[in-house]
């Protein structure tokens, strides 16, 4: 079985061919036997993007200014420790340590291809050792819900609003602090999969 790896990336610009992923949020869900729970890793990154072609509202949106705590003499840092310490690292070490843990997994995220193409960028060519078909939470969500709320999804005019779509499944998508950090974004993706699929397994 496949290791579940919910993603998310916070970048510099929307365009992956311009702009660079400068946090990356992984949630590993791995069972080590057939019957065993699943358990639940978190893994943040943050690395040194160039930001001479970021787009500024890209950076606003993702909270750079304030939330980007690499130290000045590295180019990246381990920052899953919350409210603990921030591991000063290499590039090369973060892109290693993404690899390793993404190796074989299949990606779950909201829009997960936009995340996909960043961390190929962010990775190299050839880095993609994950699987080939990641999945969406807002097409899975819209796929159950027309399965029992095809009323619903008939007469109103936002089936394709990840939001909206996780609020019918009663989950309450991230807002405040916690909006549009990649770690907050990757624990929802975990949350509305968890609401479709009835939990970790």
């Amino acid at each position: 079985m496949h290791p579940i790896a919910f993603v998310d990336t916070e970048t510099t610009h929307l365009n992956a061919e311009i702009g660079d992923a400068w946090e990356v949020a992984v949630i590993l869900r791995e069972s080590d036997a057939v019957m065993a729970p699943a358990t639940d890793t978190e893994y943040v990154w943050q690395i040194r993007p160039d930001l001479t072609v970021a787009d500024p509202e890209s950076l606003k949106i993702g909270r750079y200014e304030e939330r980007f705590v690499v130290p000045v003499y590295v180019e990246a840092a381990f920052t899953g420790y919350e409210g603990g310490p921030i591991v000063p690292m290499t590039r090369a070490q973060a892109e290693s340590a993404i690899l390793s843990v993404l190796r074989g997994a299949i990606l779950v995220g909201s829009n997960p291809g936009f995340d996909d193409r960043f961390l190929r960028k962010l990775l190299g060519p050839g880095s993609a050792q994950w699987h080939y078909r990641p999945i969406d939470i807002a097409t899975l969500a819209a796929g159950f819900m027309w399965a029992h709320e095809p009323a619903l999804m008939a007469r109103d005019p936002k089936p394709i609003s990840s939001r909206w779509l996780s609020r019918q499944l009663g989950v309450e998508p991230p807002d405040g602090d916690v909006a549009h950090t990649a770690l907050g974004d990757a624990r929802w993706a975990r949350d509305v999969y968890d609401a479709v699929t009835g939990g970790a397994s």
